[in-house]
């Protein structure tokens, strides 16, 4: 049986997807329905910078859970000016922020929904390191 187009695209960033009865390893994640919704919505390329600003940082690597890949997601939608015209200066970002200590945080305030809150606190720390410089310097 051939894999999907989905698992092909996973394969070049070492990325696995295993189903949610399955214990997650290093580089597994069992958000196939997450990456299907942001891949049909806004393309493989986009997928793949998610994915990259996850996937390929210090401490991040792993971090692979539906809510912090949608909730990248939404910020690289959201600020284009970082995703298209900065993304060097994006995935060095992903280096400085724990997303695993955030996402932790984002549980922590259910009911909120941790998808929205993870956003806004992976935002919070990327404006500080890719906006504020440049405000300084503006001034």
């Amino acid at each position: 049986m051939s894999k999907g187009r989905l698992d092909a695209l996973l394969d070049g960033l070492g990325i696995k997807l295993v189903p949610v009865y399955r214990r997650r390893l290093a580089a597994q994640s069992h958000a196939r329905g997450t990456m299907h919704e942001i891949r049909n919505q806004y393309g493989d390329g986009h997928l793949v910078m998610t994915l990259r600003c996850i996937r390929q940082t210090k401490n991040n690597r792993d971090e692979l859970w539906s809510e912090t890949i949608g909730a990248v997601s939404d910020i690289l939608i959201q600020r284009p000016d970082w995703a298209i015209e900065r993304a060097g200066a994006v995935l060095d970002a992903f280096d400085h922020i724990p997303l695993g200590i955030l996402r932790g945080k984002a549980v922590a305030r259910r009911p909120w929904p941790v998808r929205a809150t993870l956003r806004t606190l992976i935002y919070e720390h990327l404006e500080r390191i890719l906006d504020e410089p440049e405000q300084r310097l503006a001034v």
